[in-house]
């Protein structure tokens, strides 16, 4: 069943006007923004890239985008251009008690919401089934199919809470026939593809819409023991291949192949997608990439949302400085690998890099 999502790919090709007027040299507003709300988790994940990221886990619960900035945040947002917010930050989101509050705002402005999360927290009176009102998709992570694996994986006894949430948002789509999206996202490593079958099977029996399986992003450093092993991910395309067969009906299994398989290469020299694209931290500072997080590269930090406007800061010459001066990184050594602005790089690239004889098409 073919990915009628696109996760593997990117959707910047649909809004040629933006792209249009980027190639014209004109200061555009981003299309969308990844949300970071707070500096904790309540759950410690083997593979966590926020742990790069600056997510303090437990001692964070407590750090957290403040209520005022945030909604000023993304009413700004709607009113500047951005089209779509994903609260999917280096931490867990529902850790930020205005979280729900700011899907709803978001929405009204005519922001495109979305909400990752490892869903424990979620809400099952009237602010979940608000957010499920608003939002445009809602995504569990989850890499574990048993209690054992998640304990294992997620370092948490709270496999049992996690699918209550889950079936409590599948059974509130239903009932009130929302337009909401629903999935479930595994991190394949090179220990967990033992869940790859079994999460297949129990995405199916929990109703979800779809199960993404994604690579495990990881450092040039190889902080996390992938990037040097990216070559393995080889040896589970069969299994991969077998959970694709699991579609059925409304259900898809979707395998990011393209990410799995590309041993983390780049086939473009520069990262032009920063004003398209952007990330703010949880502690509400934008930047053009969620590397950035870790405090040690303020020089790439475009502004502080908790103290000037999304407006202001988008406007600023400081802003623009960033925009170039992230594109002088050099990304085949520096970024980490198949980044969240991977995909429209490569688009990018081919527009400011375009072949021969463009007119035979």
């Amino acid at each position: 069943m073919a990915d009628k999502y696109a996760m593997d790919g990117h959707k910047l090709h649909l809004h040629p006007a933006r792209v249009r007027d980027w190639l014209d040299g004109e200061r555009i507003a981003p299309l969308h923004i990844d949300v970071g709300l707070s500096r904790g988790c309540n759950i410690r994940c083997e593979y966590c890239f926020g742990a790069m990221q600056g997510n303090l886990y437990e001692k964070g619960t407590a750090l957290y985008f403040p209520r005022e900035p945030l909604l000023r945040y993304v009413r700004e947002a709607g009113e500047i251009g951005v089209r779509s917010m994903a609260l999917i930050g280096e931490a867990e989101p529902l850790l930020n008690p205005h979280v729900y509050e700011a899907i709803v705002r978001g929405k009204q402005a005519g922001v495109d919401m979305a909400l990752a999360t490892n869903g424990i927290l979620f809400d099952t009176g009237k602010d979940g089934e608000a957010a499920l009102e608003h939002l445009s998709w809602l995504r569990f992570n989850i890499s574990a199919a048993t209690d054992a694996a998640y304990r294992q994986i997620h370092r948490s006894g709270d496999f049992a809470v996690a699918l209550e949430k889950i079936r409590f948002c599948v059974a509130a789509k239903r009932r009130k026939n929302l337009p909401v999206t629903i999935g479930l996202q595994m991190v394949l490593t090179l220990s967990n593809s033992d869940q790859i079958l079994p999460l297949a099977r129990l995405g199916l029996e929990l109703g979800v819409d779809y199960l993404v399986i994604k690579q495990c992003s990881d450092s040039v450093e190889n902080t996390l023991g992938v990037f040097a092993r990216l070559n393995d991910y080889d040896r589970f395309a069969q299994c991969l291949a077998e959970a694709e067969d699991l579609s059925s009906g409304g259900y898809n299994v979707i395998v990011k192949w393209h990410k799995l398989t590309n041993l983390g290469k780049r086939r473009y020299d520069a990262c032009l997608g920063a004003p398209f694209l952007l990330y703010s931290s949880g502690a509400g500072k934008l930047y053009p990439c969620g590397m950035f997080f870790d405090g040690k590269h303020e020089e790439y930090c475009m502004g502080d949302l908790t103290k000037a406007s999304l407006a202001e800061i988008v406007a600023s010459p400081a802003y623009w400085q960033v925009v170039d001066k992230v594109q002088q990184i050099d990304v085949h050594k520096v970024c980490y690998a198949n980044c969240r602005t991977h995909a429209i790089n490569e688009y990018l690239w081919s527009l400011r890099h375009p072949p021969a004889h463009v007119n035979f098409i």
